[in-house]
């Protein structure tokens, strides 16, 4: 797979990594680490711009992640929670979270390799306000490609990097999702559920 992302970079530049990274945040495809890791090492040897491929990642990113959400937000409640997946006051929970604090998990779930896949989906459940939803975004893919372009900068395009920070990521996502359970189940979210 890395050997198709080096060769569409190398025949379609920032189009295609633009293209790449909207398939990402659509269809969490390919990985955008390997993407931007193999982008850091193009920008080594200056066959690519960091600016340019930041931003052309990040926007794409962005798109994909609009999309999902997008997606989302139209089935609707009554759509998601006809599968019997998650139950009808986990979903409201989740609504009411993001209503209140939902940027913050947005933005810091971006940065998990773990969670980030999944961020759009209760966004649009929750019908998160699409303005600050799509800056968040934004802001938080660019700190995503920052991170492994540096990688694949002073590392190479064939840098494990998830082999060696696999326990540091593990608990960063702990944390967050220990926070985003936490705040479902406050005293604030259950007296709201009960007022809707």
């Amino acid at each position: 797979m890395e050997s198709n992302i080096e060769n569409i970079i190398i025949a379609s530049g920032y189009i295609g990594i633009f293209a790449l990274m909207i398939a990402n945040g659509l269809l969490s495809f390919p990985s955008s680490q390997a993407l931007y890791i193999i982008a850091g090492y193009f920008v080594f040897t200056e066959d690519l711009s960091l600016a340019l491929v930041s931003l052309f990642g990040a926007l794409g990113n962005t798109v994909g992640n609009i999309a999902l959400y997008e997606i989302v937000r139209a089935k609707g409640l009554s759509y998601i929670t006809k599968f019997q997946i998650f139950p009808l006051e986990a979903v409201k929970r989740t609504q009411a979270v993001f209503q209140k604090r939902g940027a913050w998990f947005v933005f810091f779930g971006k940065l998990i390799p773990a969670l980030k896949v999944f961020v759009p989906i209760p966004a649009g459940i929750a019908r998160m306000n699409r303005l600050l939803y799509g800056v968040v975004i934004f802001v938080s893919s660019v700190l995503w490609s920052l991170l492994f372009i540096a990688i694949g900068f002073y590392f190479g395009k064939s840098a494990d990097v998830f082999g060696k920070y696999a326990l540091i990521l593990f608990v960063v996502a702990f944390v967050v999702v220990f926070a985003f359970y936490r705040s479902m189940n406050s005293q604030n979210i259950t007296d709201e559920i009960k007022k809707g």
